[in-house]
C-alpha cells in the first residue's frame, strides 16, 4: 500500500510560524524513513483566528520540505487553481521539478466557497460555480500546454497568451525567432522555462469525490485523491476511474490503481486514550464544517453511503461516533487502526492513502506520538509499494 502524509500544522493555534514549520519538518522527515511516498502541502488563505492554520503557498512549502528530504516526494494538495495565474503555476511547479530531480505530484483543485476565492480573482468567486469550474478547467489546459509545447499559444474565455499588441524592442532577442515573433516583432507565441524535469510533467492528481472527475481522470490518465467516504460511494467512482483508465491506457487495470484517500487517522496508546483524545476534536471540527455548508452537503446526511438511510440511533450519535463506525475517520489503537486499513484493502481495493491528523486542541507532542505509533506498528503489516510500484518492478 501507498502511504502518504499531510504533516499537522497545528490548525486552531497561533504558534509562531518557524515552530510549526520545525513541526511539519519533523514530522516529514520520519514519514520518509517510514518508506512514504509523499509529503502533501494544502492551501489556506486569512486565518485571522488561526482555525485553518495551513500553509497558504503548498508549492513553496513543498519546496522547503523536499530540500530537507532526499527520497521523499513532495505534492499540493491542492493548488486551487482558480485563485492562481496558470503561466505562474507552470513555471513554479517546473522549477520545483527540477529542485527534486523529479519528486513532484501536482494535485489541482477547484476549491470551495470560502472567503479566500474573490480577494484574488474577481472571476474565481464559487458563488458562480459553474463559471468557477470553466476558470478551473483552462487554467489546467494551459499549464498543460505550457508544459508539453515549447510553443504554445491559447485563447480562451478567461485567458489570451501571449496578449496581443506586444512588439518585441530588445535587441537582445535579435534575430527574432519566427516561431514566437511575426516580421513586426510582434510575440506571437510563448516559451515558459525551466522544463519539467519528469518526462512531459510532473503526475496531474485531480482532488476530488465527483464520479464526472473520476472519469475525467482516467481518461486523461491523472490520478484521483478524494476524501474518505462510505464503500459503496468510494466504489462508485473508482470503477468509473478503473474503466476509463483501462480503456484509454489499452490495458487492464487493477481496482484501486491510480487512485487514494485521504483520511482522518489516530493511533492511541490504548483504544480509549485514542477515543479520549480525539472525540472532542473530531465534534468541534465537524460542528463546524456543517454550520458552514448552508445546501447540508457536510452534515451527516452527507457522510451516508449509497443507499443508506439515517437511523435513530445514527441521529443520537456524536459525530465522532457517527464516522469512526463508518471508517470515514480512524481512529484507535494500533489494531484497531490496521484492521480498518486491513478491511478496506480487502473490500475495495484500498491501495493508498494520504494521512492527516489536522485536530484541534490536541497537543503536538500526542500528535507526533500518533505517527511514531502508525510508523512503528501500522505501516509493516502493508508495506509502502502501490499497485503501480509493484507493475514496475515486474516490468522492469
Amino acid at each position: 500500500m501507498r502511504f502518504d502524509i499531510i504533516a499537522n500544522f497545528s490548525p486552531g493555534e497561533t504558534k509562531p510560524w518557524p515552530q510549526v514549520l520545525e513541526m511539519i519538518k519533523e514530522q516529514c522527515t520520519l514519514a520518509e524513513q517510514a518508506g512514504f511516498t509523499t509529503a502533501w502541502f494544502t492551501e489556506h488563505h486569512f486565518a485571522h483566528n488561526g482555525y485553518m492554520n495551513a500553509p497558504p503557498n503548498p508549492i513553496q512549502m513543498a519546496t522547503h520540505i523536499a530540500a530537507h528530504c532526499e527520497k521523499l516526494r513532495v505534492g499540493t494538495a491542492p493548488i486551487v487553481l482558480p485563485d492562481w495565474h496558470p503561466i505562474r503555476v507552470a513555471e513554479d511547479v517546473a522549477m520545483l521539478d527540477n529542485m527534486t530531480l523529479g519528486r513532484v505530484d501536482f494535485g489541482v483543485a477547484k476549491g470551495i466557497n470560502e472567503r479566500s476565492t474573490i480577494q484574488f480573482n474577481p472571476d474565481a468567486d464559487r458563488r458562480n460555480n459553474d463559471k468557477v469550474m470553466r476558470l478551473y478547467q483552462e487554467n489546467l489546459e494551459i499549464i498543460l500546454k505550457a508544459w508539453n509545447n515549447e510553443v504554445f499559444t491559447h485563447k480562451g474565455e478567461f485567458w489570451e497568451f501571449p496578449v496581443p499588441g506586444w512588439q518585441e524592442k530588445n535587441r537582445f532577442f535579435e534575430p527574432l525567432d519566427p516561431r514566437y515573433h511575426d516580421e513586426n516583432g510582434e510575440y506571437k507565441a510563448m516559451y515558459i522555462h525551466p522544463r519539467p524535469y519528469t518526462d512531459k510533467h510532473p503526475p496531474v492528481w485531480l482532488m476530488s469525490n465527483a464520479p464526472p472527475t473520476f472519469k475525467l481522470a482516467g481518461e486523461k490518465g491523472w490520478g484521483v485523491i478524494s476524501m474518505s467516504a462510505g464503500p459503496k460511494a468510494t466504489l462508485s467512482c473508482w470503477e468509473t476511474y478503473r474503466d476509463a483508465l483501462a480503456k484509454s491506457s489499452n490495458r487492464e487495470v487493477e481496482l484501486g490503481e491510480g487512485v487514494g484517500v485521504c483520511t482522518s487517522f489516530y493511533v492511541g496508546e490504548t483504544m480509549q486514550e485514542a477515543i479520549d483524545t480525539i472525540r472532542p476534536a473530531i465534534n468541534a471540527y465537524y460542528e463546524f464544517l456543517g454550520g458552514s455548508r448552508p445546501a447540508g452537503e457536510w452534515t451527516k446526511r452527507g457522510y451516508l453511503d449509497i443507499g443508506e438511510e439515517m437511523t435513530p440511533e445514527d441521529d443520537k450519535m456524536d459525530w465522532f461516533d457517527f464516522l469512526n463506525k463508518r471508517g470515514i475517520i480512524v481512529v484507535g489503537d494500533a489494531d484497531y487502526v490496521a484492521d480498518r486499513f486491513a478491511e478496506k484493502q480487502e473490500t475495495i481495493g484500498l491501495d493508498h492513502l494520504m494521512l492527516m491528523q489536522q485536530y484541534t486542541g490536541v497537543p503536538y507532542e500526542k500528535i507526533l506520538a500518533s505517527w511514531k505509533r502508525l510508523f512503528e506498528s501500522v505501516v509493516p503489516r502493508f508495506g509502502t509499494q502501490s499497485i503501480a510500484q509493484k507493475r514496475e518492478d515486474i516490468n522492469a
